[in-house]
């Protein structure tokens, strides 16, 4: 037996920590193994994004989006309310949540969205998300500059109580930091899910918000984009099916 596969012979069924060494330091990642196979970090087990529209549809537009960027605002509000009625089932829409770290509490507006459709289901989603796009200047450096973490989930709770009818409580529950022994750094309910948007987000090359993909490729769009506008945009790749002969 070489010494490869003694190692995972060794290794079989134990939970181990793989160490990685760089110029600045040791960094230590959280690492599996099962049955002789060294397994990465986590990984979603479901499709990310959530999905307005025919999920059938041939053409995807998929957008990240920030809820504390005005650009970000500006093209929701045309696309759910315009853009996606028009073309129907032949577009589908998938929203990808995009933190800017320039924007402190960005990170704690994504969690409470998807702190809102884990008790909500993706309707509570797509009516938080416009709820707090209409407010969010509440939300604005300027306005949460001197509030607590705390004191920012409490109005976003609040927020979610009003727009979706989802129970305050239970979304602050999901806020709420995990305790896992003596760890401090352990996020909340919601950390992991975020932490594969940005992974998602940094490793298809996204930078700006909004960013879009017309079917998994960047394209170069506007958030000022007017209907007319879309559709000359879109209606190449949108053609109305052809009608059949009776």
């Amino acid at each position: 037996m070489n010494s490869a596969a003694r190692l995972c012979t060794q290794l079989k069924g134990t939970s181990t920590r793989l160490t990685l060494k760089s110029g600045r330091g040791t960094h230590r990642h959280p690492a599996r193994v099962t049955r002789g196979i060294q397994m990465g970090p986590p990984l979603p087990s479901t499709q990310l994004g959530h999905v307005l529209g025919c999920k059938d549809a041939a053409v995807t537009l998929a957008v990240w989006l920030d809820y504390a960027c005005p650009f970000c605002k500006t093209f929701y509000n045309t696309f759910t309310s315009e853009v996606s009625p028009h073309y129907g089932d032949r577009l589908k829409l998938v929203v990808y949540h995009q933190v800017q770290p320039w924007h402190p509490q960005s990170t704690m507006l994504h969690e409470a969205a998807l702190a809102v459709t884990k008790v909500g289901g993706e309707e509570a989603f797509w009516k938080f998300s416009k709820a707090l796009f209409e407010t969010q200047t509440d939300f604005f450096d300027a306005n949460t500059y001197n509030k607590s973490r705390a004191a920012i989930y409490q109005d976003l709770a609040a927020l979610a109580l009003s727009s979706t009818g989802v129970a305050a409580a239970d979304v602050l529950a999901l806020l709420a930091r995990t305790e896992v022994g003596e760890q401090l750094n352990t996020g909340n309910a919601c950390t992991q899910e975020l932490k594969f948007h940005v992974k998602l987000g940094r490793q298809t090359g996204i930078h700006v918000s909004p960013t879009t993909l017309l079917n998994g490729m960047i394209c170069d769009t506007s958030s000022s984009w007017s209907l007319d506008q879309w559709r000359e945009f879109l209606d190449p790749h949108c053609a109305a099916p052809a009608v059949a002969k009776m």
